[in-house]
């Protein structure tokens, strides 16, 4: 364990000292009195202001899941993307924007900014942040407890727990060693993270915009939703919440930029998907009584637009041979 440590702490000291590009924008905030505009390091950047980004412009070929340090003296335009972008505030403090509101995040605070969000930071010199980032998709596949929260920007108060701290270091550090194995290290020990995440702060984290009622409604309801796929309906939900149908169908989409119909159905095909993974030899019927489907035709061609096979293809997978 204090082998350990002592590799962190050496970490953490090589990571707060400027690196190439943050010393190129010191030199900048020196002579302009502000901070560099992202597009000097990367010129192709500046037609991305306030732009969709997708995954792949910003993922190196072939990976999933990527994590970075943030950099400080490097203004980011505003900006919104197709994955999941995560940001864990090590040391120091941040400033965030997102939804073009202003939070200031502090050393623990673990950020999560969801697809379509517009947002940015700003990091101070004397402060280390990370920016994890990950395929919507593979995020998905990790099946994390209430993946539907993640719809929104959420905050986990972490404050100094060591645990979140030491899979964050271990994780850049599997990146950057790149020894054998060190791809599933991260996917699994980002998976474990989230995980955890759930178990200890689900009662402390909150969606922020809390200001804004229908973004902290859109959370309940999807939340909702999830727990209760197998058998709500739409005017049951309605009822729970108070709410007439067409606004609450109005609210769900604008909050999730999917219908009701939608988030429902992909609730169920990753339930589906998870029951043929992981019990092969499990029925048709069976997997569509635990999930709330009556029609067995309707759930093979949800399950094919979903994940692109049969489920009977797609048990095959995962047949002892």
């Amino acid at each position: 364990m204090e082998v350990k440590k002592m590799k962190h702490k050496q970490l953490i000291d090589e990571l707060l000292e400027l690196n190439e590009y943050e010393r190129l924008g010191q030199s900048w905030f020196l002579k302009n009195g502000k901070n560099m505009d992202y597009s000097h390091i990367m010129p192709s950047y500046a037609t991305y202001n306030n732009e969709f980004l997708q995954s792949k412009d910003f993922f190196s070929e072939g990976k999933e899941l990527e994590i970075e340090k943030t950099l400080r003296y490097v203004d980011i335009p505003e900006h919104s993307h197709e994955f999941l972008e995560f940001v864990y505030v090590l040391k120091g403090n941040c400033t965030q924007y997102v939804s073009h509101h202003i939070y200031t995040h502090d050393e623990g605070d673990f950020i999560v900014i969801p697809p379509g969000v517009s947002h940015t930071i700003q990091v101070p010199e004397n402060s280390l942040c990370f920016t994890m980032k990950i395929q919507k998709d593979s995020f998905v596949s990790l099946h994390v407890p209430n993946t539907a929260l993640f719809v929104l920007p959420l905050l986990f108060p972490c404050k100094d727990d060591p645990l979140v701290l030491n899979s964050i270091l271990t994780i850049y550090s599997q990146q950057e060693n790149a020894q054998a194995y060190h791809e599933e290290i991260i996917t699994h020990l980002f998976s474990a993270l989230i995980t955890y995440l759930m178990q200890t702060y689900y009662d402390t984290m909150y969606p922020l915009n809390m200001e804004n009622i229908s973004n902290y409604k859109t959370l309940q309801i999807v939340n909702f939703i999830f727990e209760n796929y197998r058998n709500i309906t739409l005017r049951g939900l309605a009822a729970e919440f108070h709410y007439n149908e067409s606004y609450l169908s109005s609210l769900i989409h604008k909050g999730t930029g999917k219908t009701f119909s939608q988030n429902l159905r992909e609730f169920r095909m990753v339930r589906a998907e998870e029951l043929l993974r992981t019990t092969p030899k499990i029925k048709l019927a069976d997997v569509c009584e635990k999930i709330g489907y009556n029609d067995t035709v309707k759930f093979i061609r949800d399950f094919k637009l979903q994940y692109g096979v049969t489920p009977a293809k797609y048990k095959q997978r995962f047949q002892i041979k």
